[in-house]
């Protein structure tokens, strides 16, 4: 017998020691779970009532705890931010250049908010667009100057 033979019997020996140890362990675990009695209908309505009763009580400090918001008068509401609308026919001047709209589905007469008005013309694709745009109406050519927002650090 060599060196290595004896090291796998040692081994084998082991597991088989500790394979017996945890039958062992298995079955005292089925004879406890046999002893323990079984608990009856009865006990098992009263924990689910301590449960329910518990979470109601949770829930009715919870509320207690909160503050509550203070409610304003209804006449003092914030005004609402409206946006400038312009009433077409307008020339759109972006970009250095006079924007040919007429074409673009804007109605005579009717008003345009700044939002519709960038809307249309990115369906129309003038991706300059696309960002955040400031408006700024000149009266005497009856021209919307559009320019794109620049945004400042500090």
């Amino acid at each position: 017998m060599g060196l290595f033979d004896l090291v796998r019997e040692e081994e084998a020996k082991k597991k088989a020691e500790e394979s017996a140890k945890e039958d062992a362990v298995v079955e005292e675990d089925k004879k406890e779970a046999d002893q323990q009695p079984v608990p009856s209908v009865e006990t098992e309505k009263q924990a689910t009532e301590e449960v329910k009763q518990a979470t109601v009580q949770a829930t009715e400090i919870e509320t207690a705890e909160k503050p509550k918001k203070e409610e304003k008068p209804a006449g003092k509401k914030a005004p609402k931010k409206t946006e400038k609308t312009y009433k077409y026919p307008f020339g759109v001047y972006s970009e250095g250049r006079l924007i040919d709209i007429s074409s673009y589905g804007f109605v005579d007469g009717q008003d345009y908010t700044e939002k519709e008005i960038t809307d249309i013309m990115l369906q129309h694709r003038h991706y300059e667009f696309a960002g955040t745009m400031e408006y700024s109406y000149i009266e005497d050519d009856n021209v919307l100057v559009v320019t794109g927002k620049q945004h400042r650090k500090g």
